[in-house]
């Protein structure tokens, strides 16, 4: 991100990867969606609840790597990335994660999945401050969920590399 400031002195902030202006306090540029590093440092900021939210327990994954597992383990290693990819929502969203265990056996019950991708989809949107609505992920997750996987996996690992910064 680059930074200059206006003729009322607060700070122009540039996407370091597109270039866009924007928000000083966004947590993702709405051009790209690429993370602001400023924010991504794994220091505390104020979320979009107002609410203090640390990014650092975010890893980042390989996408093709990703594929591959699940691939391998014939689909199992989505049951895995569903549950770490909620703990990290969870966490970032300052949200209390006794429950993860939950969704992630009603994400393997057909039909019943239907609420963990709600779930999940809304956790997600309180991720992005609302990029994405929850609805939309939710329908998507029913759709096309590879689509999902791809969305929400890309934004983590921005914020991952943030966080390297």
């Amino acid at each position: 991100m680059a930074e200059a400031s206006d003729s009322a002195g607060s700070p122009t902030i540039y996407c370091y990867n597109c270039g866009a202006v924007m928000e000083a306090t966004a947590r993702f540029c709405q051009e790209c969606g690429a993370a602001n590093p400023r924010l991504m440092s794994g220091q505390a900021f104020a979320g979009s609840a107002g609410k203090p939210v640390r990014t650092d327990h975010i890893k980042r994954r390989n996408m093709w790597v990703q594929v591959l597992l699940a691939i391998i383990t014939l689909g199992i290693y989505t049951i895995y990335w569903f549950h770490v990819t909620l703990g990290e929502l969870y966490r970032a969203n300052d949200t209390e994660d006794r429950r993860r265990w939950l969704w992630t056996v009603l994400y393997i019950i057909p039909i019943v999945q239907l609420f963990a991708y709600w779930h999940q989809g809304h956790q997600y949107e309180s991720f992005v401050d609302g990029k994405y609505p929850g609805i939309a992920i939710f329908i998507l997750w029913i759709v096309f969920a590879p689509a999902v996987w791809f969305l929400l996996q890309r934004d983590l690992n921005a914020t991952a590399e943030g966080n390297q910064r």
